[in-house]
């Protein structure tokens, strides 16, 4: 008999759309393998970009068993003892909370039942914002944390200007709500450090990884790719200041005959028309633009955890122009061979030089290409994770 697990994840995995969405499906697809019966349990209605409406028919293998959705826009049974749950959740806890929680009573209450009545063996979640859901849980489940952001490093950045706000205050909090689970993996090896010094307590790296893994992409000649830039990113602030310095202070240094594609919903907020620049919001099949792209960037200076978006161009054998938050995670990020600078003219510079000179584009993505395959075998973490669980 399988072992069966609960994933609690906010947004639709099957939509992809954005990094950790990608993430989480090769997780799923991975835990399938080594025999887990998986239920979900998400959020409708918590963000624009995320709907559960066409879950099923996006769940074709069958990952998921059983769907579980809490309606943020689903009225409330009984508002006022909603309210007084609510109240009473608030005045019990010790102190004030500054790092987001992303539940309420009626999530707890749906949480509970669903726990309660499934024989789960293992539940796992992927942001601090939701471990208050296991924190007085006296069920016989592991309780297992996929970190893929530092999440009080995140709510910092996008807080800045709340004078309430210190790192001390989200730091502490953030470490108090991991001692609630009995094993952690990180994404990126620079947060696994970090923590573990942190919490005292053992953290597993574990990055991104690919089902395809070993089965190389067939990309057409180089002579024949449609676009010699490429840029995908979702509509958070960190994006779409990347973007925009991209367009702004990189663009200008750039050949105007090259083709520059951009993809996502962080496309939203570029009010400028560029001759030379094909933007796209959605596309649902991602190995058809590889096939069709010669360089992949990713300006950005804030973040953490490990950028999918540089792993699956890594997977492909693409050279990656980034910003050093670029190539956070990875466990080496001299020998990666990503091209890494901070500087508008060099980032531009690096470009042109790939494009124009193909015996340095094809070293660059040699090495790139080898690096991958060393680091993120995903055999070795499929064993591992085996190991662990069974």
């Amino acid at each position: 008999m399988n072992k069966k697990m609960l994933i609690v994840y906010p947004n639709n995995f099957l939509q992809g759309m954005q990094g950790t969405n990608s993430r989480v499906f090769q997780l799923v697809k991975l835990f399938k393998e080594i025999g887990y019966e998986i239920d979900f349990f998400g959020y409708e209605n918590f963000t624009s970009d995320s709907s559960f409406k066409d879950f099923e028919k996006l769940n074709t293998d069958n990952l998921i068993s059983n769907l579980y959705v809490y309606d943020f826009q689903q009225p409330k049974k009984n508002k006022k003892e909603f309210i007084i749950k609510k109240l009473k959740r608030k005045f019990n806890k010790d102190k004030k909370n500054y790092l987001q929680d992303w539940t309420n009573p009626d999530i707890q209450e749906m949480f509970d039942d669903i726990t309660s009545k499934n024989n789960y063996d293992i539940v796992i979640l992927f942001y601090t914002y939701l471990a208050n859901l296991i924190k007085n849980s006296n069920q016989n489940y592991k309780k297992v944390y996929f970190m893929e952001d530092s999440m009080f490093l995140q709510q910092y950045s996008w807080d800045k200007n709340n004078k309430n706000l210190t790192l001390g205050k989200l730091i502490d909090e953030e470490i108090e709500r991991l001692k609630y689970f009995d094993e952690y993996f990180c994404i990126s090896y620079d947060e696994k450090i970090f923590y573990e010094k942190l919490i005292e307590r053992k953290m597993n790296f574990l990055p991104h990884v690919s089902s395809n893994f070993g089965k190389e992409l067939e990309l057409k000649p180089l002579s024949k790719r449609k676009w010699d830039v490429f840029f995908i990113g979702f509509n958070n602030p960190f994006n779409v200041e990347g973007l925009n310095w991209f367009l702004s202070e990189v663009y200008p240094y750039l050949d105007k005959n090259l083709k520059i594609l951009l993809v996502g919903s962080a496309t939203k907020k570029i009010n400028i028309s560029y001759p030379n620049v094909d933007i796209i919001q959605f596309i649902p099949d991602l190995d058809d633009v590889f096939k069709n792209v010669k360089v992949s960037i990713c300006p950005m200076f804030r973040g953490t955890g490990m950028k999918i978006k540089v792993v699956e161009s890594m997977e492909k054998g693409i050279p990656v122009v980034c910003n050093e938050r670029g190539v956070d995670g990875l466990p080496d990020k001299i020998e990666c061979g990503c091209l890494v600078t901070e500087d508008a003219k060099e980032f531009a510079d690096y470009i042109n030089k790939l494009i124009e000179n193909e015996s340095f584009y094809n070293e660059i993505s040699q090495k790139i290409k080898n690096y991958y395959n060393k680091i993120f075998d995903r055999e070795k973490y499929k064993n591992k994770i085996k190991d662990l669980w069974f």
